[in-house]
């Protein structure tokens, strides 16, 4: 399990800098796992399935989303934004999976209590693994309004 999670880290990480073009902003004198959990960005994954999933969110993404990691795992990345704004979440995804990655990215989305928040700045970016296949997309938080 822990070799799994950090070969996902090393796919998020990997995938940022090489589409990116800049490194992600993680504490490099910690093993990876604590450079993602005391990481002060929110971070989260979502699978390749039609329906993604969320496979991975570090603790300042569970405590933006006001969930547990038991209970953000495995859940439809769907349900994090409003349902008047799944049409546009949609589009945008598309168009990260065309472009490799987006920067500046804007939204409001909607925490476990129901609570919305806007995000102000995120770049959202295609996740390739290892053998260079589309893996799933990640996500860094930089600017949060309530």
């Amino acid at each position: 399990m822990k070799l799994q999670l950090i070969k996902h880290l090393e796919i998020i990480k990997n995938s940022y800098s090489e589409l990116v073009g800049e490194p992600m902003p993680l504490n490099e004198s910690l093993n990876l796992i604590e450079a993602f959990d005391d990481c002060i960005y929110p971070i989260a994954s979502h699978d390749n399935s039609p329906e993604p999933l969320f496979n991975y969110a570090n603790k300042a993404a569970l405590k933006l989303f006001k969930m547990t990691l038991h209970d953000m795992i495995g859940m439809p990345s769907k349900a994090s934004a409003l349902s008047v704004n799944q049409h546009e979440r949609s589009l945008f995804l598309k168009q990260v999976s065309m472009t490799g990655f987006i920067k500046h990215y804007q939204g409001q989305r909607v925490a476990s209590d129901h609570s919305t928040f806007h995000i102000q700045d995120a770049t959202v970016w295609n996740l390739i693994n290892q053998d260079k296949k589309f893996y799933g997309q990640a996500v860094i938080i930089f600017k949060v309004l309530f």
